[in-house]
C-alpha cells in the first residue's frame, strides 16, 4: 500500500454546559505524540492533525477537508463517552473513499475489540500506548505484509478479528520524540477561558501506583497481563515511569515561550509520585523565573503531606501549583477498600486541606467524590456532604460513578448484571448508570445526587460569600465561575421542563451535553 498522507482527527462533538465553549476544550495530547511519531520515522508522509472543537469545524466542513486532503490513512482515539463521534468520523472516511484505511485508538476501542471491529466501519485498532505501535502498522501496510506481525493490535480480515499479543510499554519515555505541537491550533485551546485560561496540556509520567477499581487510566498505562474484557478477562498491574525532569522542563519551555501558553493541565493520572522529581523539577521553573505560570494537576494526599513535610509542596505552589485536584472519593475505609483505592484516614484527608487553607490560601482547593455506586445508600450519599463540610473544601465534585470498559468495576457489575445500561454515551460522570443493591433506582441516585450539590452550594452561604469576595484573583475568579454557571444551568433546566424539551433527569438533565451551532456545519 502506498501511504503518503495520514489524517489524524479529533471529530466534531456536543459541549458540557457547565462550563464555556473555551474552557470545553484542552489540547488532545495523544494526537501530537501520535503524530510526532510518524513523522520521525516517516519524514516522506505527510501528516496532519484536525482537533475540530476548538477550530468549530463541524460535519459538513470536516468532509470537504477529507475530500480535498485525500488521505490514506484516518485515525483518531476516543473514550466512551466520544467513541460515536469517532465512529462517524470513520463512516465519513470510507464514504469518501472507501479504501481508506481506518485506525482506531485511546481508551475505549483497545478495550471493546470485537465489539468496535464488528459493528464500526474501522480497519485496525492499536492498543493502549502507540508512538512504537503506529510504526509497525504503517511499515506492515506498506509492505503488504501480514498484520499478525505487528504487535498490540487488533484487525479485521474477512469479516473475523484477530488479535495480536500486547506491545511492551516503552521503557524511557525520554526517547520519543517531542510532541507535534506545530501541527496543533495553540492558540485556541482556552483563549477566553476561565478554568485553564491560555491552558496546554503536559505529562511527564503515565501510570499510576494505585489500582482504584472505577479508574481506567491507570489500567490502559498498567502492565497488562489478560485484557480480553469481553470474556470477563482483565488482569492488569500498576506500573509507573516518568520523563526526566530535563526533558518535562524542555516541553514546558516550548509551550511558555513558543506558544506563549500560561496555563498547564497536568494529564498525569498521579502527578506527585516521586518525590525528589517533584522537587527537582519545581526548583527547575522556579530557576526560570516564570512569573505568570500557574498549574493544575492530579494529587495524592498522602503524598501531599509527605511533600509539605520535606519543603517540596511550599515549592510546588511557588513553581505555579494553583489548583490541585485530589481524590478524596469516600468519607471512611471501608468503601475505599471496596473500591480498592489505597485507605486515606479522615484525619489525613483533613490535615492535607488545612494545609492548604491555612499555609497556602491561594490555591483553590477541589477533590472529587465517587457517588452512586452499587453499595451506597441515601445515608451514605448525604454523609459525603458532611465530610465534604468538615474537611472545608472549595469545591466538592460529586461524580456519579461511570464504570467505563477497562475497569475492574465494569467487569464486577457486568458480571453481576447491575449495569444495563448500553449506551456508552451515557458513561460521562455525570448520568447514573446502575441501581444500588439496597433499593435505589437511577432516578433515586440521580436526584440524591443533585441533593449532594444543593446542599454544599445553597446551605452554605458563609462558604459562598467568602470565595466570592476572596482577596485572591484565581479562586475569585473561580468562585464566580461555579456560581454563574451553576445559576445558568439551573435557568437552562427551568427553560426545558417548560418547553417540555425532555423529562426532569436530575444530574443528568442538569449535566447533558449540549449540541454547539457549528456542529453540523
Amino acid at each position: 500500500m502506498d501511504i503518503k498522507k495520514i489524517l489524524l482527527v479529533r471529530p466534531p462533538r456536543y459541549l458540557w454546559p457547565f462550563i464555556n465553549e473555551s474552557d470545553n476544550f484542552l489540547l488532545p495530547l495523544g494526537l501530537p505524540c501520535i503524530a510526532s511519531s510518524i513523522r520521525e520515522s516517516f519524514p516522506d508522509i505527510t501528516v496532519k492533525i484536525i482537533d475540530c472543537p476548538p477550530l468549530k469545524i463541524g460535519w459538513q466542513s470536516l468532509r470537504e477537508i477529507i475530500k480535498k486532503e485525500q488521505p490514506d490513512i484516518v485515525g483518531a482515539g476516543e473514550e466512551a463517552l466520544y467513541h460515536h463521534e469517532a465512529v462517524r468520523l470513520f463512516a465519513l472516511a470510507k464514504d469518501v473513499n472507501p479504501r481508506v484505511v481506518t485506525i482506531g485508538g485511546g481508551h475505549f476501542f483497545s478495550w471493546l475489540l470485537e465489539h468496535s471491529l464488528k459493528n464500526y466501519p474501522l480497519d485496525i485498532i492499536v492498543r493502549f500506548e502507540g508512538e512504537e505501535t503506529i510504526k509497525d502498522v504503517i511499515r506492515a501496510l506498506r509492505a503488504s505484509a501480514d498484520l499478525s506481525s505487528v504487535k498490540g493490535i487488533a484487525y479485521k480480515k474477512n469479516n473475523e478479528v484477530f488479535q495480536t499479543p500486547l506491545r511492551p510499554m516503552v521503557e524511557d519515555l525520554d526517547s520519543l520524540p517531542l510532541p507535534a505541537y506545530d501541527l496543533m491550533p495553540m492558540g485556541k485551546y482556552s483563549p477566553f477561558g476561565y478554568l485553564w485560561p491560555q491552558s496546554a496540556t503536559l505529562e511527564h509520567s503515565r501510570g499510576c501506583i494505585d489500582h482504584c477499581s472505577f479508574c481506567s487510566l491507570w489500567t490502559f498505562w498498567g502492565r497488562q497481563i489478560r485484557t480480553d474484557i469481553e470474556k470477563g478477562e482483565l488482569d492488569v498491574m500498576p506500573r509507573y515511569r516518568t520523563k526526566s525532569v530535563e526533558r518535562t522542563l524542555e516541553e514546558v519551555d516550548i509551550i511558555y515561550k513558543k506558544y506563549n501558553r500560561r496555563y498547564i493541565i497536568w494529564a498525569d493520572p498521579t502527578f506527585n509520585v516521586d518525590a525528589k522529581w517533584t522537587n527537582d523539577f519545581c526548583e527547575g521553573l522556579l530557576k526560570r523565573n516564570y512569573k505568570d505560570l500557574y498549574w493544575w494537576a492530579f494529587l495524592r494526599a498522602d503524598f501531599l503531606l509527605r511533600d509539605e513535610k520535606n519543603g517540596t509542596l511550599e515549592k510546588m505552589v511557588k513553581a505555579g501549583l494553583i489548583h490541585p485536584l485530589i481524590g478524596v472519593e469516600r468519607g471512611c475505609s471501608e468503601d475505599l477498600r471496596e473500591l480498592r483505592k489505597s485507605a486515606y484516614s479522615r484525619e489525613l484527608i483533613k490535615e492535607v486541606f488545612s494545609i492548604f487553607k491555612h499555609k497556602y490560601p491561594h490555591v483553590f482547593r477541589q477533590g472529587t467524590f465517587v457517588t452512586c455506586l452499587p453499595f451506597d445508600t441515601r445515608q451514605s450519599m448525604l454523609d459525603l456532604v458532611q465530610y465534604a463540610v468538615e474537611i472545608d473544601i472549595d469545591y466538592p465534585a460529586f461524580h456519579p460513578v461511570s464504570p467505563v470498559p477497562g475497569t475492574f468495576l465494569y467487569q464486577q457489575v457486568k458480571a453481576s448484571g447491575t449495569l444495563k445500561e448500553t449506551d456508552f454515551k451515557k458513561f460521562d460522570w455525570a448520568t447514573p448508570l446502575m441501581p444500588s443493591d439496597n433499593g435505589l433506582t437511577k432516578e433515586d441516585f440521580a436526584a440524591l445526587n443533585m441533593e449532594l450539590n444543593k446542599r454544599y452550594v445553597l446551605y452554605r452561604p458563609h462558604w459562598l460569600v467568602r470565595g466570592l469576595f476572596s482577596p485572591h484573583k484565581h479562586k475569585r475568579g473561580l468562585y464566580w465561575f461555579f456560581f454563574i454557571n451553576t445559576l445558568k444551568m439551573m435557568v437552562l433546566e427551568i427553560r426545558d421542563v417548560v418547553f417540555r424539551r425532555k423529562k426532569i433527569e436530575g444530574a443528568t438533565g442538569f449535566m447533558s451535553l449540549r449540541k454547539p451551532v457549528w456542529y453540523e456545519q
